[in-house]
């Protein structure tokens, strides 16, 4: 009896070893929508309506594609590594982010307050909190959802977003007048695709003053 219920301990062992959930490498598929002012509801066609994360250990990739166009962000926490590859049928660049750049291009949030609401519900199959944030310069009020259930590392889409409050899953950012949407469609724990976090040949270097001051159009 006694060696039977070690052989059953050891198999219940084993069952839960093979289904537990490796949380530190998978893939994240968000939905992207827009509110753009007057001046740029011309280019609302030509921007991404999904963004496909796939994340391991300390890294992190974003990809958003459109027809022919795609752009992909590369990231390291512990080394604060940030390099974005930006693809076109005419050129490809490579552009390296020090911390300070990061800074810059990824920005913050405006000042703002956050609390938390007395409401849940669930969003890709996670139970997430509601939060309003809201602007102090311009009063404006936007619902965010986060939830605690699962812990991933920021990506290139998160990070501005503050990581104690939980993972967002649904969250609204306002960049320069245009405001983008962005929600959790789906996350799956599974090994990522072979050199996800790699770069192709045929990229050009671009410095991140360069990629800046390039007319629009090339």
């Amino acid at each position: 009896m006694k060696n039977l219920t070690m052989a059953a301990f050891v198999w219940l062992v084993f069952l839960v070893a093979c289904n537990r959930k490796n949380t530190d490498e998978g893939s994240i598929v968000y939905q992207l929508e827009y509110q753009l002012p007057d001046s740029l509801k011309q280019y609302a066609e030509f921007l991404p309506k999904e963004a496909i994360v796939y994340f391991k250990g300390d890294s992190t990739v974003s990809i958003q594609k459109t027809n022919e166009e795609s752009t992909t962000i590369i990231t390291d926490r512990k080394t604060n590594f940030m390099r974005v590859l930006l693809k076109s049928p005419a050129r490809q660049f490579v552009v390296d982010y020090n911390k300070n750049d990061q800074a810059e291009e990824i920005g913050q949030l405006p000042p703002h307050t956050i609390a938390k609401q007395n409401e849940t519900k669930t969003i890709a199959g996670y139970q997430a909190a509601k939060y309003l944030a809201k602007d102090k310069l311009s009063d404006e009020t936007t619902e965010m959802w986060f939830t605690k259930d699962i812990s991933l590392l920021p990506n290139s889409l998160t990070m501005m977003l503050d990581s104690t409050l939980g993972v967002p899953l649904t969250f609204s950012i306002n960049q320069n007048g245009m405001k983008t949407k962005t929600t959790v469609k789906e996350i799956k724990f599974e090994p990522v695709p072979a050199n996800v976090f790699s770069t192709p040949a045929g990229y050009t270097p671009l410095s991140p003053q360069q990629l800046r001051q390039m007319p629009v159009g090339n």
